[in-house]
């Protein structure tokens, strides 16, 4: 802008044009930083959001977890219990097993005995 001997102006604006040119400005300036706040509001929710719903899942895998974990404890006591209680059985069980295996010994190595004479004869 260049000032002239009359004392007049050369710039392309007067000064109440750039006000409201400045006005302007500054108004857009402020919209853009309101919107830049909303919309990191915006993302600041959806995170908490996000972070709400993850901890929900995350607390009904542990209960799921916790039931399976008490299941399977609660089946294993109860394998325990039932083992306890045929403890007697299980060793009687042990007795007639190893009484059926000596006699299939016994009757193998009679069975070979016998075999072995046949061929002898």
């Amino acid at each position: 802008m260049v000032n002239l001997r009359s004392g007049k102006s050369t710039g392309p604006y007067t000064a109440e044009q750039q006000e409201k040119m400045a006005a302007v400005a500054k108004e857009n300036r402020e919209r853009k930083e309101r919107e830049k706040q909303a919309k990191l509001k915006a993302i600041a929710d959806e995170q908490a959001a996000k972070l709400k719903e993850v901890e929900e899942e995350m607390k009904k895998k542990e209960k799921a977890a916790e039931e399976e974990a008490a299941a399977e404890e609660a089946k294993e006591m109860m394998r325990i219990e039932s083992e306890e209680g045929s403890s007697g059985t299980k060793e009687d069980t042990d007795a007639e097993i190893e009484k059926k295996i000596s006699e299939w010994v016994a009757n193998l190595s009679l069975g070979e005995d016998e075999e072995a004479e046949s061929y002898v004869t």
